[in-house]
């Protein structure tokens, strides 16, 4: 038998791999650990890039740096502290009406049974009754919706740290780049500067686009739910902004949940389905044909890597985790993207259409 005489394994190489399991593994239970801070930290940063412009605005009009901020701060604040209680409010009302639910869940349980079983007949098959009462649990349908609104109250109560940390993050607006021309040649520093505001634009287009297209299809589903006469259209339209960024799997989340809403509420059919079809035909608008005209460029992420993303994020951070997950993602792929020698990662984080779209700083394709 002939041997076959494999390249042994050089010990430079192996390191630098256990090295970074080892790295992995450490920021991951630092991310799990710290997930109170870290939570309210990155979704400042996110909201930083969106209103990083109004500050250098202010400020570029002479407008002292702490009453900008406080401008900036308070509209944010007054913004989430109205959602959080129109929010908050629809979801207890939820959470305790719920129970009067409980009988239509129980009749359309019997009628599926029924359906069932004479679907089975109609085969000629013979198996056993089941008994879907046991299968369906109505106690184990209201722990996941309280612990759904749990979650979605614990993001809105952190809203007071968000708008501190966002604070001090925008304080520091425009300070860098004046800090890089001191640090560096002044060929040097016009790269770096070049870089930095190329990343910083191209991530305020894709959260502004993203937010915008959210909101919009929000407001729409609270006003198809509300016309229709869905209980709690608010909080429906609150959640489906905050799906809207997970994405295929939240927007498909944000139509089921009020459709199945409004089958328990009516006794028939019709506004259900006229529910459901009209929130199918929001999304498909605002998503194939509203987000790619308000986008100013294609950041085409990987679809393996989107679903590693809400897996990994999910499991470190729950449903906030997974409502994070593709914005620092897309975030962290547009820095790749931008520095000369992590853009071969950002073209694998892609999908093949997505490659050479992004251009790099100077306007050349990479």
């Amino acid at each position: 038998m002939q041997r076959i005489n494999l390249p042994a394994i050089k010990p430079d190489r192996v390191v630098p791999v256990l090295l970074g399991v080892i790295a992995t593994f450490v920021i991951g239970v630092i991310l799990l650990q710290l997930r109170s801070v870290l939570v309210p930290l990155s979704v400042a940063i996110l909201l930083s890039f969106i209103f990083q412009p109004i500050v250098l605005y202010l400020k570029a009009r002479r407008v002292p740096t702490w009453l900008a901020l406080v401008v900036v701060s308070a509209a944010l604040a007054l913004l989430l502290g109205l959602i959080g209680f129109l929010v908050y409010s629809s979801a207890q009302s939820l959470t305790q009406a719920f129970d009067r639910y409980v009988p239509r869940i129980d009749t359309l349980i019997d009628d599926l049974q029924t359906l069932v079983a004479r679907f089975v007949q109609a085969l000629g098959l013979n198996m056993t009754q089941l008994d879907f009462n046991q299968i369906i649990d109505v106690a184990s349908i209201t722990s996941v919706v309280s612990s759904g609104v749990g979650e979605v109250a614990t993001l809105l109560a952190n809203a007071f740290l968000v708008v501190l940390f966002m604070m001090f993050i925008l304080a520091a607006s425009g300070e860098l780049s004046i800090k890089v021309q001191k640090a560096y040649p002044t060929s040097v520093a016009a790269r770096i500067i070049d870089v930095m505001d190329n990343i910083s634009r191209q991530v305020r287009q894709y959260l502004v686009a993203k937010t915008v297209v959210s909101a919009g299809t929000g407001l729409l589903i609270f006003l198809v739910l509300w016309l229709l006469g869905v209980d709690f259209p608010v909080f429906w339209g609150f959640m489906a902004f905050l799906l809207n960024f997970i994405p295929n799997i939240g927007s498909t989340v944000a139509v089921v949940m009020p459709s199945l809403l409004s089958l328990l509420q009516f006794d028939t059919l019709t506004i259900p389905f006229i529910a459901a079809g009209l929130m199918w035909l929001i999304q498909m608008v605002m998503g194939n044909i509203v987000d790619p005209r308000l986008m100013a460029f294609s950041l085409n992420l990987s679809p393996v890597l989107v679903l590693v993303s809400l897996i990994f994020w999910g499991w470190l951070w729950g449903i906030v985790g997974m409502i994070l997950a593709v914005p620092l993602t897309a975030t962290i792929k547009i820095f790749f993207e931008n520095i000369d020698g992590l853009r071969p990662v950002a073209v694998l984080m892609g999908d093949v259409s997505s490659a050479n779209v992004i251009s790099p700083p100077g306007g050349e394709e990479g």
